[in-house]
Formats: C-alpha cells, sequence, structure tokens
C-alpha cells in the first residue's frame, strides 16, 4: 500500500475523473469495484439527479467511491448536502478555492482532495487543510489551469512543494504514463479519458467512435479569456475559435458565454452531436484505439505498468 490506497482503503493508486455527463453511478462503481477509486462528477448534475447515481452507485458496489464538484457552480452547496446525507466520505473538489467548503466537510469526517494547477496553487491547498491534491497538467481535457504548465513539468514541482498525498492528472491513459507519473513524485493519478471511452461511461456512442480516430493534434484549448477549456475540435470548438478572433475584452468574454450557453457539453457528449456540442476530452485521447469495459482497462493499465517497470534499465 501507498498514501493513496491507505488514504481511500483501495487496492491501486488509480482515480477515475469526475467528467460532466460522463461519469455517473455506473462507471464511478465499476472502478471502484476494479480496485481504483471511482467518482461521480457531479458537475452536470442537479442534487435530485445526483441523488440518483449516488444510490446507483451504492447498489452496484460496496467499496469506496466519491464525488467530485466543480465549485464555480451555484449548487454546489446543495450538490455536498446531498452527497453528505447519503453518506459519501470523498470529496474531490475543482474549479474554485479550498478554502470554501474543506472544513466544513472535514467536520462532517469527509476526506477532501482539491485539484489544481500550479504549485503556488498546490501549496495554498495544503494551508487550506485538504487530505491530498490532484496536480493537473496541460494536457487534461476539459476546465483547464491558465498557467499552461505540462503534467511533465508540474508533478515534481509540486512534490516538492507539498507534503500531502500527489495525485497526478493530465495526459495518463496507460501504465507507461502511470510509472512516469510515480517516477517523477506522485503517489497516484487520476484518469478521466481513459476511462471516458470504456463500456460504463455514459458517453453518447457517437463521440467514443469520433475519439477512436483522433489525432495526436485533434484537441485544443479554449476560452482562455474566460475558463480554459480543452475541447476536441469540431463545428463548435471553431466557433468559438471565430469568436476569440473576432471579439476583444469584456466583449468577447460576453460572446463567449452566450455561444456556450447551458448545454452544449450535454449535447455533444451524452447526446451524439458531434458537430455542434462541446467535446471535453484529453490530448492523449488519441494513444486510445478501444472500447473495452473498465475491468479490461485496469488490467490493460496494471500490465502495462508491470512490464514498463520491467523494462527499465537497472543503471543508466
Amino acid at each position: 500500500m501507498n498514501k493513496v490506497t491507505s488514504l481511500f482503503n483501495i487496492q491501486y493508486p488509480i482515480i477515475q475523473g469526475g467528467m460532466v455527463w460522463v461519469s455517473g453511478g455506473k462507471l464511478a462503481a465499476a472502478v471502484s469495484e476494479s480496485g481504483g477509486l471511482g467518482l461521480i462528477g457531479a458537475g452536470s448534475m442537479k442534487p435530485d439527479l445526483l441523488k440518483y447515481h449516488i444510490l446507483k452507485a451504492q447498489g452496484l458496489t460496496k467499496k469506496p467511491f466519491g464525488v467530485n464538484i466543480p465549485l464555480l457552480y451555484d449548487k454546489a452547496e446543495d450538490q455536498i448536502n446531498c452527497a453528505l446525507e447519503l453518506g459519501i466520505k470523498i470529496f474531490f473538489t475543482s474549479a474554485g478555492s479550498p478554502k470554501k467548503f474543506t472544513n466544513f466537510l472535514k467536520d462532517k469526517g469527509a476526506l477532501v482532495i482539491h485539484v489544481t494547477s500550479s504549485p503556488e496553487l498546490a501549496i495554498k491547498c495544503q494551508e487550506a487543510n485538504v487530505d491530498a491534491i490532484v496536480a493537473e497538467g496541460f494536457e487534461a481535457g476539459g476546465h483547464n489551469g491558465r498557467d499552461e504548465i505540462t503534467t511533465f513539468s508540474l508533478i515534481p514541482q509540486v512534490r516538492d512543494a507539498i507534503k500531502i498525498p500527489l495525485i497526478a492528472a493530465g495526459g495518463i491513459v496507460d501504465g507507461r504514463g502511470v510509472l512516469a507519473a510515480m517516477a517523477l513524485g506522485a503517489d497516484g493519478v487520476q484518469m478521466g479519458t481513459r476511462f471516458l471511452l470504456t463500456k460504463e461511461s455514459s458517453a453518447h456512442d457517437n463521440f467514443k467512435q469520433l475519439l477512436l480516430n483522433a489525432k495526436s493534434n485533434s484537441t485544443k484549448v479554449f476560452m482562455k479569456a474566460t475558463i480554459p477549456v480543452r475541447l476536441f475540435e469540431n463545428n463548435f470548438s471553431q466557433e468559438l475559435q471565430d469568436i476569440e478572433d473576432k471579439y476583444l475584452n469584456e466583449e468577447l468574454v460576453l460572446k463567449l458565454n452566450e455561444h456556450l450557453g447551458k448545454f452544449r457539453a450535454k449535447l455533444g457528449m451524452l447526446e451524439g452531436d458531434t458537430a455542434n456540442g462541446e467535446l471535453e476530452v484529453g490530448q492523449a485521447v488519441s494513444q486510445i484505439k478501444t472500447i473495452p469495459s473498465v475491468a479490461e482497462v485496469m488490467d490493460e493499465i496494471l500490465n502495462s505498468f508491470q512490464d514498463n517497470r520491467d523494462k527499465l534499465p537497472l543503471k543508466l
């Protein structure tokens, strides 16, 4: 066991990222059943829907799982209270200050893990008394850090800056990535995109099939003037780029928010309109060529980790 497996009482230090419209109770339970830590992505859920997915996961596994709650949404407090009422004890928070709910959650006996994108912010998370940190590199899908620090540069800097458990995220899709992250100082990893492309994820099949044909340059970070987000390039992302090229300052922010609307992510990732929907996915998606079960993914990761560790030279 290491710091991450001990903290969560799990078999492997592998956490499934909490993704909007993709990671519901079925996916979270499957990851936990396979020895990792599953997370329900609450960002797209009102409290009633979150309750449904928590109860669904509790019906599928008795092993630990958690919820990921982006703090930028006004329903975050209601989501937290809903999860607490249902006995959830593991909270991954992101997109907001770690000070906002950490003490409240810890007073309720919960673990709090905050997602950050720089060593400076990681220090603030540790000072806020979180139990662990997810340091997420610029390769990650979805909402991204403004500092544009890649995972390979970020993890050793954060490791040197903090003493609490460190979970690496961004661009990790197989055992090679896990091995590299741990060599850089991580105690565990968080993967989103790899678990998006599984049978248990709720992503629409159109979305999954599109991603199987991804190229190395198929994703790009958009909306840097508001909240940076890495997307698969399509008609919708081109429309965002056109707005960014045309407008400046306050008007740009207004136009981006107007065009994004409330349901573009749902349209693309859950309903399958891959041309006009918002498609959040990580840069390493081009490495993935199959849609297996979660159990098969875990086996692949563990075997790849062991094979690549065995290939390392004993001496340089």
